[in-house]
């Protein structure tokens, strides 16, 4: 029993996960690549060692399991083991070098839901940030009527070509959905109208949901939080009664919600891209042709939801291929073995600081390859890369991919 007198429940991990627990051979692959174990150098931070702390507490908790009797696990190790789950960006690289093929994202979200149930997680800034994010509806602590502002402001700067509609005024088989982060943060909701502008070059037929876009929560999933579902559910009906046929999301995150974690709650009416994937898309149609050179040599950062996650890599690429004048330089930890900027999977709501240091490891990464340019099609890795570039005072620049494709498209 937890110091909370609740117990932690096996139904929130598959028999499947309960088993693979003992497929883990503690061989130390996953502590060579561990983004965390690289900056921290401690063992609890390791997958392998996450895994034995696991193991004690249900064995203590749950008479039988695999077979053994366990003794009730004290507060140091149920402290350690809370520490070392919630200090984790989920970036799934570990499962990419286990030898077991472990399936550890899914295990590491499911265990902390099960924590969030028992009291035991998650760390207090992740609770707090939850508890916001459930009241606010965004993870800014800003009011949803103006989720749209950025459409304002782009007007009046004239860096936005056309006032985009709202898709429940007038309904479009598209759906552009462009997520808290690019229609928030005021660093980078540029994304926000490149997109809007690609799309409205284009030709296609989209709408956007304006102050009526939902946080897609996804983060409520990454920390475990049981409300996840819920609003999940809320979300998959709001869409679903749209009639789209398409849903584009600027948003790594929102991808891997509704990609990932929305398929398994409740069907979607409807094919899913991210930003990326859908400009690539458009190009290869003809729809759009990227004819402004834009000269130097850039190098990519592969987002973990995006890549590890989702497996895309090509589309990105072929985007800054086509871009004439730009000579893609690949960092050498790329595709599925790029490393994590840090900033998912509620790190950095648990060590800011940790998350701050991986974004300049990244960084340090990205100007080895001698590139004068940065690009990531993800708002947050822009965000979090952004800011260690800052800190480090790198001579690189930046850019958010979509910039990119509207200015060689000519629109801005």
């Amino acid at each position: 029993m937890t110091e909370t007198g609740k117990q932690l429940k096996l139904d929130k991990l598959s028999p499947r996960q309960l088993m693979s627990l003992d497929a883990c051979t503690r061989c130390g692959e996953c502590q060579k690549w561990c983004p965390v174990y690289t900056l921290e150098s401690k063992e609890d931070v390791t997958p392998r060692a996450k895994i034995k702390y696991l193991k004690k507490i249900l064995k203590g908790e749950n008479s039988g399991l695999f077979g053994l009797f366990g003794r009730k696990p004290g507060p140091e190790t149920v402290a350690r083991f809370t520490k070392s789950l919630y200090e984790c960006s989920c970036c799934n690289q570990c499962h990419f070098v286990c030898p077991a093929r472990l399936d550890t994202v899914e295990l590491w979200e499911n265990t902390r839901e099960a924590m969030y149930e028992a009291g035991m997680g998650p760390l207090p800034e992740q609770k707090t940030y939850c508890e916001n994010l459930k009241r606010d509806g965004n993870p800014f602590k800003k009011e949803q009527a103006h989720k749209a502002e950025w459409i304002e402001a782009g007007l009046a700067k004239g860096t936005l070509t056309e006032m985009p509609e709202l898709i429940t005024d007038n309904l479009a088989p598209v759906l552009l959905f462009l997520g808290c982060t690019a229609s928030f943060d005021e660093k980078i909701n540029m994304v926000s109208q490149h997109a809007a502008n690609i799309m409205s070059h284009a030709g296609v037929r989209f709408g956007i949901l304006g102050p009526e876009e939902n946080c897609c929560y996804g983060k409520l999933r990454r920390i475990g939080d049981p409300e996840f579902r819920e609003k999940a559910v809320g979300n998959i009906d709001q869409i679903n009664n749209l009639g789209i046929e398409t849903l584009v999301t600027a948003c790594s995150g929102c991808y891997k919600t509704f990609k990932n974690d929305y398929a398994r709650i409740g069907k979607q009416n409807y094919e899913i891209y991210h930003l990326a994937e859908y400009i690539d898309l458009l190009h290869r149609q003809g729809k759009i042709r990227f004819e402004v050179p834009i000269e130097g040599k850039i190098t990519y950062h592969d987002p973990c939801l995006l890549g590890r996650h989702n497996g895309i890599y090509d589309a990105p690429r072929r985007i800054i291929a086509a871009i004439p004048g730009l000579e893609l330089v690949e960092m050498d930890r790329n595709r599925q073995y790029s490393r994590c900027c840090g900033v998912g999977g509620g790190l950095k709501m648990a060590n800011h600081d940790l998350q701050e240091e991986a974004s300049v490891y990244r960084i340090k990464e990205a100007e080895a390859t001698r590139a004068e340019f940065l690009t990531t099609p993800c708002p947050t890795c822009y965000s979090g890369l952004a800011g260690a570039m800052a800190k480090a005072e790198s001579p690189l620049k930046i850019y958010h991919l979509a910039e990119l494709a509207a200015r060689s498209i000519g629109i801005n």
